[in-house]
């Protein structure tokens, strides 16, 4: 979204399920196979905040959103923590006050790879690489990897309940820890070999560094037989409705929020419709193309003038004709920013140096420089059809606010004069904890085959 106020974890859509026992024949889309089809729909509605400055309340803006999800799925592959999603409808529709946009799933994107890591689903493309935006729309609380953790561990008494792990419990709320509180689930009434299932907690924990304090209320299905007076459950979760109440404070990458969300979803066997959606490999790409893993997003400038495919760890929180501006988060923590720059292109045999790049630095960090310490110029070829490139690396150390501070600066150009200016800032303390970032980030731009002959030049941003 332009204004950058997509929500991190949770993005408030829709609320899915697991496939748990689904059967998996040949290839599931070249063939028949047994699917479950899913529907889920989502209301929320609350206010978002912005950080505000010490001792003053932040401003709030109304926030509306609806959501839907339809999709069948089916396991990866025997014995892998993954399944595959094939989406028939995948969208979101948020208002903030007066402005309304709307994420979609695209149409080179319908069909999902879901891997479990830990307590954590991870979405991705077999080929190709999905965009920040559509990775928020399919990082929802109550993923459906993720439901097995709902049902009880050993056959519960007919009147029993049972609590949560903490780990289950930030997994299933979509949230990085649980430090108080947690999740309850207790029988209400089995009929006609389904017990329905009530979940309620009030949970305090952390998100993206920020604290985040929810209230759970809803229900759960799943198909149980009683035996000697314990129910024994032999079937996936097959319906869900929560609601859900949270209050997160704003990071240093997302906006703070105050929302009620409702969650419903609700799920088929059947078989699956051979060419509901069209195969993966009959659709053409409007991404890059690539083979896709776990833990990858991509980013295509709005001027066509570069594109990136980067670690999602990367989060966007300016983009705009003066360029983009991403910050570094690991495990929470804020370990550095990135900005990148589509230069003016230039004449193809003028190319960068390493003095040339040190004395722009020099200029541009004035009283805040104190030395370099380290240079070096590599040239690459991004694939066999695309011209030589060269990347000139400066790295320079010195102080901001009275703290060591670290700079890596990239000028990044091809033969055909088109370049990139990339800069990393980050303390000195966590030079250690970024390793090489920078390289694997820089390595992830590409320029486009026909790219436009000017750029705008960078305004200062407005971000610290």
């Amino acid at each position: 979204m332009d204004v950058r106020i997509a929500f991190s974890r949770p993005h408030w859509t829709p609320l899915c399920r697991t496939a748990r026992g689904a059967a998996f024949a040949l290839a599931f889309w070249g063939g028949i196979a047994i699917a479950d089809e899913v529907r889920i729909e989502i209301d929320v509605r609350g206010e978002v905040f912005a950080k505000a400055a010490a001792e003053a309340q932040p401003a709030g803006s109304s926030l509306e959103m609806k959501a839907l999800l339809e999709f069948d799925e089916v396991p990866a592959e025997a014995g892998a923590a993954a399944v595959v999603r094939r989406y028939h409808a995948a969208a979101a529709d948020l208002t903030i006050d007066d402005n309304s946009t709307r994420t979609t799933l695209g149409e080179d994107a319908r069909e999902i790879v879901v891997e479990r890591q830990g307590s954590t689903p991870v979405p991705f493309l077999r080929r190709g690489y999905l965009t920040r935006d559509e990775l928020e729309l399919l990082d929802t609380p109550f993923d459906p990897i993720l439901l097995a953790a709902l049902l009880p561990a050993e056959p519960p008494e007919e009147t029993a309940s049972w609590a949560l792990s903490p780990d289950e419990t930030a997994g299933l709320l979509a949230i990085d820890t649980v430090e108080h509180g947690g999740l309850e689930a207790r029988i209400v009434e089995v009929f006609d070999g389904v017990a329905r299932i009530a979940l309620s907690g009030v949970v305090d924990g952390a998100c993206d560094g920020v604290p985040t304090h929810l209230i759970i209320e809803g229900t759960f299905s799943a198909a149980v037989r009683t035996e000697e007076g314990r129910h024994r459950f032999h079937g996936p979760v097959d319906g869900v409705d929560v609601v859900i109440r949270e209050r997160r404070e704003a990071s240093h990458v997302a906006p703070g929020f105050d929302v009620e969300a409702r969650m419903m979803l609700t799920r088929e066997t059947s078989t699956a419709p051979e060419e509901a959606v069209p195969p993966p490999d009959r659709v053409e790409l409007s991404r890059r193309d690539g083979r896709g893993r776990p833990g990858l997003a991509w980013h295509r400038d709005a001027g066509q003038r570069f594109d990136l495919v980067y670690d999602s760890r990367w989060r966007i929180v300016e983009d705009g004709p003066a360029g983009l501006v991403m910050r570094f988060v690991d495990r929470g923590a804020l370990v550095a920013q990135c900005s990148i720059t589509a230069l003016p292109r230039a004449d193809s045999d003028l190319t960068p140096t390493i003095n040339d790049l040190e004395r722009d630095i020099r200029q541009s960090l004035a009283g805040q420089f104190g030395r370099f310490e380290d240079a070096d110029e590599v040239s690459r070829r991004d694939d066999a059809e695309s011209p030589e490139r060269k990347e000139v690396r400066v790295v320079s150390a010195g102080t901001a606010e009275g703290l060591p501070f670290q700079w890596i600066h990239y000028v990044v150009a091809d033969r055909d004069g088109r370049r990139a200016g990339v800069t990393f800032m980050l303390e000195a303390s966590l030079a250690k904890r970024f390793g090489e970032a920078d390289k694997s980030l820089v390595a992830g731009l590409r320029f486009p085959a026909a790219a436009p002959r000017e750029a705008r030049l960078p305004e200062k941003t407005t971000l610290p």
